[in-house]
């Protein structure tokens, strides 16, 4: 039997080759193999488990060091005093130095030090005791996120929104809302179509509301989801498709125009991921830098959006608008409740009690910026992402893989040039950057801050440097982060799924 169902796995796989990326089908045929052996070959499961132990003790030294002999297991006896909390936190904050040289941006998107910081810092301080939970008692935090949504609606031409903690939570407010429509409408299996090259945060979404996720390729020429691939896997439990706007992977825009109409025809939902590319997008639409096209509410079937504001808006990390084309879409994702012994229970979203200092701070980055601020931030964001593009297509043995729209510049190593972009991309680690790598295809992406208007120079030198080495060294194998996505195209899904499981227990160890 055992010899009947490896027969029958191969001939179904090896079927499918002329069709897909061989290393795909190779990543198949050997998670298949490995995920027998490890169930009826005695000893098999324990050389896999040794592999993986391995792995995750790399991770762990490369992100523990030799351990913190100043952690806090307990609470201690004895609070400490004001100057010497304030002391060790400056300590501490002073590990981070890639952060502070710009190299390692570590997802902060506006210019650390700057004057906008300083208006957080104080706005935070000012509402650090309140609770929009209670907004009689607090109707400035009220007043607060009230206004961040109806600016945040306004820019993308919506009809109301909810203020999330982050674009993961955005996303998990449209999902809520796609489901329970559906199941207005008698849909118990819910489905969302998204492209490979959507967040991960929708898988999440999905994941916790029970709706199936179908993965569709993107299109190979503009790497986009299109009309006409997404028509390949509608069905009618299909409750909304999900573009966006860029995608992380390649600062790409989906064909937003083209899925709108045919949502709106199917009478499902569309929902655009603008987490990325909140304002910037947006603001460069308004300098003409946007090359026409539109993605919010102003092309029709656009139903939901997911608007980051502590992104390209320049706010602290925690604010996020889900915006809605309807409030009768909005009120599907409220929870009341109005029966148990606590009497009647209500909130805008997931979270219950939510600090006002966040919505302060999110608040007064918009307020300072204003229009005038998002307009020159945009401005400089393309002069930046002309430079950098212009730099790796200067450079011999890279090129752009696709033309972004904006947030992404997608670096690849070109045809026939036999470099690796996961060693170019070891060796910009191995000079303290941090960028970001990707796979299917293997991609370096510089996501480009506020940072970059200083440090792109910087930037320029240590990359012809790093292709110079590799090019001098071609048979070196990646380290670091390059080397697990340079691996991963080819490691089993059971075994990545246990590893990425651990390096969450890992990152909360003491």
């Amino acid at each position: 039997v055992e010899h009947a169902v490896c027969v029958i796995v191969a001939i179904n796989l090896l079927s499918s080759a002329s069709k897909s990326d061989p290393r795909k089908v190779w990543k198949k045929i050997f998670t298949a193999v490995v995920d027998f052996l490890g169930a009826a070959v005695p000893g098999v499961q324990g050389v896999l488990d040794g592999e993986k132990n391995k792995a995750l003790a790399d991770i762990e030294k490369d992100m523990h060091g030799d351990g913190d002999p100043d952690a806090n297991l307990i609470i201690p006896a004895k609070g400490m005093s004001k100057d010497a909390l304030l002391k060790k936190a400056e300590a501490l904050k002073a590990q981070h130095t890639g952060f502070k040289s710009g190299k390692k941006w570590g997802g902060i998107y506006h210019e650390p030090g700057s004057e906008v910081t300083e208006v957080q810092a104080k706005m935070w301080g000012l509402f650090n005791s309140t609770n929009s939970l209670y907004p009689g008692v607090f109707p400035s935090v009220r007043k607060f996120e009230a206004e961040v949504i109806a600016m945040t609606t306004n820019m993308v031409n919506g009809s109301c929104g909810l203020l999330s903690s982050g674009g993961t939570e955005s996303i998990l407010l449209a999902v809520l809302a796609y489901r329970e429509q559906g199941l207005k409408r008698g849909i118990t299996s819910p489905n969302m179509i998204c492209c490979v090259t959507a967040h991960p945060a929708i898988f999440k979404a999905c994941k916790y509301f029970n709706v199936e996720l179908i993965k569709a390729p993107f299109d190979p020429k503009t790497f986009q989801l299109t009309p006409a691939i997404v028509k390949k896997y509608l069905n009618r439990n299909t409750v909304a498709i999900y573009a966006s706007a860029p995608n992380f992977s390649h600062g790409v825009l989906d064909d937003v125009e083209g899925l709108g109409p045919l949502a709106q025809s199917k009478k499902i939902g569309l929902h655009v991921d603008n987490c990325l590319g909140g304002f910037l997008l947006s603001y460069l639409q308004k300098e003409n830098l946007l090359n026409g096209r539109n993605f919010d509410f102003s092309v029709p079937g656009v139903t939901t959006m997911s608007v980051d504001l502590h992104k390209y808006g320049g706010s602290s990390k925690g604010c996020s608008v889900c915006v809605f084309g309807s409030p009768e879409l909005r009120a599907l994702t409220y929870v009341p409740s109005f029966d148990g012994c606590e009497g009647l229970y209500v909130t805008p979203t997931i979270q219950g009690s939510r600090s006002g200092a966040t919505m302060a701070a999110c608040w007064g980055s918009v307020m300072y910026k204003g229009d005038a601020g998002y307009r020159k931030m945009a401005r400089d964001h393309n002069s930046v992402m002309v430079k950098a593009r212009e730099i790796a297509e200067s450079i011999d043995g890279l090129e752009i893989l696709v033309r972004p729209e904006g947030a992404i510049l997608p670096i690849i190593c070109s045809k026939g040039s036999g470099l690796d972009i996961y060693l170019i991309a070891s060796q910009m680690e191995k000079r303290g950057w941090n960028l970001f790598t990707g796979q299917n295809p293997a991609v370096l992406g510089l996501c480009v801050g506020d940072v970059h208007l200083k440090v792109l120079d910087e930037w320029e030198k240590d990359i012809r440097a790093s292709v110079a080495h590799v090019k001098a060294n071609p048979n070196e194998k990646p380290t670091g982060n390059a080397a697990v996505y340079g691996s991963a195209s080819t490691i089993p899904d059971t075994l990545l799924d246990g590893i990425l499981r651990e390096y969450v227990d890992i990152s909360l160890k003491v």
